[in-house]
């Protein structure tokens, strides 16, 4: 088993409460890829089924030729081909020669799909990324244009109210279905809008019919793709 693998994996935020059995037989799994200087990594569009984890040097994330982000040394990304087989997002190429530790979608599934620590991790992930995203987005038409633009948070906002108006859920329903969305677990819901657990089971079975989707990460796909 690679160490360095292993302490990758260890660093790594939905990990942090899987078994350390579970991470030792994950990292005896795993794969090393290494990329050269300015080699793509996938491409917007592209079919995947594997996340990676930076170990050494750095990646550009960009959509439509603008860059959204840069990840190094201890960050993740692909995350979204583990939970969901749907193309990748973004195009990604390396800035310098970089290693990465590559965590296929059998893998995780075997690994992983059964603790719910894990799945809610990355939900906040997917939240907090594609917000991060369109303020990105929000700022280059900004600067582009010179046109005064509604700010990121609300065109988010507006995005996701129109597509709950669309698909007929109730006040309270939407309240449930923004939570989830900001990442929030069944029980924070429940708390947060002082509601029972069954309550929110209830509401959740609701929302997906309406939604036409069967989990948390296909409603937050929905949300913010």
């Amino acid at each position: 088993m690679d160490k360095t693998s292993l302490d990758s994996l260890k660093n790594i935020d939905f990990l942090q409460k899987v078994s350390a059995d579970t991470l030792e037989s994950l990292a005896s799994e795993c794969q090393l890829k290494e990329l050269e200087r300015e080699e793509v990594l996938f491409q917007d569009g592209e079919e995947g089924d594997s996340m990676y984890v930076i170990i050494s040097g750095e990646l550009i994330v960009s959509k439509s030729g603008t860059e959204i982000a840069r990840r190094k040394k201890g960050d993740y990304l692909g995350e979204m081909a583990l939970i969901e087989s749907k193309p990748r997002s973004a195009t990604v190429i390396s800035a310098v020669p970089t290693l990465l530790l590559e965590i296929t979608q059998a893998q995780f599934q075997a690994k992983l799909s059964s603790s719910p620590d894990a799945l809610m991790a990355i939900m906040k992930t997917l939240s907090s990324r594609a917000r991060e995203n369109l303020k990105i987005f929000e700022t280059h038409d900004l600067t582009r244009d010179r046109v005064p633009e509604l700010k990121s948070e609300d065109k988010l906002e507006h995005h996701v109210k129109y597509l709950m108006q669309e698909a007929g859920l109730t006040s309270r329903e939407a309240d449930v279905a923004r939570l989830i969305c900001d990442g929030l677990s069944d029980k924070e819901v429940a708390q947060k809008l002082e509601l029972s657990h069954h309550t929110v089971k209830d509401h959740l079975k609701k929302i997906y019919a309406k939604f036409r989707v069967h989990a948390r990460s296909q409603l937050v796909s929905l949300m913010y793709k």
